[in-house]
């Protein structure tokens, strides 16, 4: 699992519920992952920056006692050739000169390069390929041959990879001339622009595919940044990725400057762990520390889950891979003096809860951790927060407050390369945090569909509390679905009249179920509380943009996020939370998963563009007015329908009612006063829970050139008059390479399914919080963050 000291490889990722694949990253929807990728990457990329100033800028030089053992760069990449028909004929001569060496000298000592796309049971279909080229520590290239093809390994050992088109005019991105000026850059569009279908579907498909490896590495490894090269023909781009986003140099030519791929390359090679973008404050736990972490483990699930034999050691799974322990540092804040730090703690953990299936944002992951000072199983929260109050500062203060339903911190704090003594004074000097953010208003820096690209910094931090349960979705039946609802109702009510703030991203991933120590019904807690906001003197909050999960927001913030988020708007979301579970685990009369997934699509996935702003919540609004989507389910018992029709109706009551209770929603007095007795007075079924499968129909598959389709570029005559871009900064294809014959059998298309670290201070927050939204059909966060486990939205 580890190779180079300091570094942990191949970490193990969520499995789904039946145990059959790692969670998110089902093949079937490796297509349409790709896609969601490719569209997130134009509001995070920032290029084309100078290669000399990338590779200064982002890794230190070769240590003058080393040099003698690099090969000179000289003609290295000759018999690579400019252009041709597939990328096989570039990445295996590529491949040869990469891995060149004599007895003393190497291209990038220490490393090797292989081939991973041949490493497929279906090396051309998205959710199975890998990249053409792989780079590993030669220990790690050993492990990864050992692993069978259908292992994810290459990508958990990775140190970077190289991803190659076969043709120059398949690059991603177009950079502008070398001595344009200042407003030519400014109104240069960086991302290519194709009038030709075919060729646009093949670009995308391959660079959606380059961010997809990207993605796993950081889910695989734990990382903070990762370094890749993009070649399209013979030219070739350096590229680095971290939590803010993705950097690209500008192109270059390897047959005319070897010198700077060489160059990087062999940086790379004599770079510590962390400058090759390692997180060196995770490692690998001893023997006896892995015994205690699954005795420990074995035991809480036994004492949440009430479970024996087979099913606890089906469950223990979730939490437990033998062999794949490890030890987080915490660099704590002092929680009697928070601006001092408290030192560090050691915690043991193994396979997530939750990972980030997305490169920018916040990208949680959730661990059940156990405390190695106390032994007992808590809950880690890995992320990377925006500036602002940490979100252990906040709960700390609701915990104070006594705020019920909320988590218990134990330990938070920032992640820092190196950690801070023990009472010294807290700064963000030396702590872990990303860079893209940095170069965004860059004189270099073009900008991506017409603008230009505003991005955050992204500070590692982690939170540690004593809440470790289940998600949501676990629930065994109606009493315990609105028992635990109730719970975060008086959380989010609590928070509200205690210390005046609302929490703002009401989900099904951020709610858990408890089993408390004395044997009493399973608790409900409402966690994640960094989106949280104080509010003001009308009880809306300071803060005016649309955050939280996309399909449980209210009606008013979907459409007029401007007016402020307030308690009211919670309220709703929890409304929805409810409808939600009761549709994929309580029994009712629609019972074709394809109907299924429409019908949660359309009430709470739906989005549309109009006037450059994004939209939805009509589903919600003709169920609030007149019941029609309500109106559309029976559920087999009455019980779950008459708390929905009533707190619906209290929400948006019907004409009759309006004038009676038009406070009905506005005083919460109301709602909880109703919620309490109908627990109390009604006799809820405590196990029907069921699992509604909710799944889109098949669909035909469309024809895609992939890598094996030759590819020829096409006459310049066959460029669309508004692309002139291609025709000034593209070389045309006689003079980019040289023309290699096409086979008089080519293969036919294949069918697809398809803070610098020495810094004092950060950038300001700047425009990109409404980025961090979570987007249909992901859940909160694009994928899940949070302080708790929870089942997959």
């Amino acid at each position: 699992m580890t190779d180079t000291p300091g570094c942990v490889y191949h970490v193990p990722m969520p499995i789904d519920d039946g145990h059959a694949c790692t969670r998110g990253l089902n093949p079937s929807s490796g297509d349409a992952r790709m896609k969601q990728h490719l569209r997130d990457s134009r509001s995070y990329t920032v290029g084309p920056m100078p290669v000399e100033q990338f590779i200064e800028e982002f890794l230190p030089p070769v240590p003058p006692e080393h040099r003698n053992e690099i090969l000179s760069s000289r003609r290295a990449f000759s018999t690579i050739p400019h252009g041709a028909l597939t990328p096989r004929e570039i990445f295996e001569p590529l491949l040869d000169a990469l891995n060149k060496s004599t007895k003393r000298k190497s291209r990038a000592p220490g490393l090797v390069f292989e081939n991973a796309s041949v490493r497929s049971e279906q090396p051309h279909e998205p959710g199975f390929m890998k990249p053409h080229i792989c780079c590993y520590t030669a220990a790690n290239a050993e492990a990864v041959r050992q692993t069978p093809i259908t292992s994810r390994a290459d990508l958990g050992y990775a140190e970077l990879f190289i991803e190659i088109k076969p043709d120059v005019f398949l690059d991603f991105f177009v950079d502008p001339p070398s001595d344009a000026t200042a407003e030519a850059i400014a109104a240069h569009e960086f991302v290519a622009r194709y009038g030709k279908d075919k060729i646009k579907a093949r670009v995308d498909r391959s660079f959606g595919q380059h961010i997809v490896y990207t993605t796993e590495i950081l889910a695989r490894q734990h990382r903070t940044f990762v370094f890749s090269i993009t070649m399209a023909g013979s030219t070739a781009r350096l590229c680095r990725w971290d939590r803010s986003g993705l950097i690209v140099s500008r192109s270059f030519d390897i047959r005319e400057r070897p010198d700077l791929l060489c160059d990087f390359l062999a940086r790379f090679a004599y770079a510590s762990p962390t400058k090759r973008g390692h997180d060196e404050t995770v490692e690998m736990a001893t023997p006896e520390e892995e015994t205690l972490f699954r005795d420990t483990v074995t035991q809480h699930v036994q004492e949440q889950l009430g479970v024996e034999g087979d099913a606890l050691a089906q469950a223990i799974v979730e939490h437990y891979e033998p062999g794949h322990v490890m030890v987080m540092h915490v660099h704590t804040v002092d929680l009697q003096n928070p601006d001092r730090a408290g030192g560090t703690e050691r915690f043991l953990v193994s396979r997530p809860v939750t990972v980030p299936l997305y490169v920018s944002g916040r990208c949680t992951r959730g661990y059940w951790a156990v405390q190695l000072g106390t032994g007992r199983v808590v809950f880690m929260k890995d992320t990377w927060r925006l500036p602002g109050d940490q979100e252990g500062t906040v709960i700390s203060g609701l915990n104070a407050a006594g705020v019920r339903n909320v988590p218990t911190v134990i330990a938070h704090g920032d992640v820092y390369f190196k950690a801070p003594p023990a009472q010294k004074k807290i700064t963000l000097r030396g702590v872990q945090h990303t860079k893209t953010d940095h170069y965004c208003n860059k004189s270099w820096a073009c900008p991506v569909l017409g603008k230009k690209v505003a991005l955050s910094t992204h500070i590692h931090y982690r939170l540690v509390v004593s809440e470790a349960g289940y998600g949501l979705e676990r629930f065994r039946g109606t009493q315990e679905l609105l028992s635990a609802t109730y719970d975060v109702f008086h959380a989010m009510r609590d928070a509200s009249d205690k210390v005046s703030r609302i929490h703002r991203d009401i989900s099904v991933g951020n709610i858990i179920l408890v089993q408390e120590v004395d044997g009493s019904p399973r608790k409900g807690y409402l966690i994640d509380w960094e989106t949280s906001d104080k509010v003001d003197e009308h009880g809306h909050a300071f803060e005016r943009v649309r955050t939280g999960t996309w399909r449980f927001m209210s009606m008013k913030i979907l459409e007029n996020p401007e007016r402020g988020h307030a308690l009211q708007d919670d309220m709703e979301s929890l409304l929805y939370v409810v409808f939600y579970c009761s549709l994929l685990h309580l029994p009712h009369d629609i019972r074709k998963p394809e109907d299924l997934h429409a019908f949660i699509y359309n009430f709470f996935d739906y989005s549309s563009y109009a006037a450059g702003k994004l939209h939805g919540g009509n589903a919600k609004l003709a169920n609030a007015s007149n019941r029609t989507w309500m109106q559309r389910v029976n559920f087999n018992r009455e019980n779950i329908a008459d708390w929905l029709n009533t707190v619906m109706n209290y929400h948006f009551p019907p004409r009759h009612l309006r004038r009676e209770w038009w406070d009905r929603w506005s005083n919460p007095d109301y709602l909880d006063t109703f919620w309490g007795e109908f627990l109390e007075r009604r006799d809820l079924e405590k196990d029907n829970a069921v699992n509604n499968k909710a799944t889109k129909p098949i669909q035909r598959i469309r024809t895609i050139e992939d890598s094996r389709t030759p590819f020829v570029a096409p006459p310049r005559s066959e460029i669309k008059n508004n692309d002139t871009s291609l025709l000034v900064q593209r070389p045309t294809p006689a003079a980019s390479r040289k023309r290699l014959r096409q086979p008089s059998n080519p293969p036919p298309p294949r069918r697809s399914k398809r803070l610098r670290t020495a810094e004092p201070a950060l950038p300001t927050m700047g425009e990109r919080q409404g980025n961090d939204l979570a987007r249909p059909e992901t859940g909160s966060e694009r994928g899940g963050k949070g302080t708790g486990a929870r089942a997959t939205d």
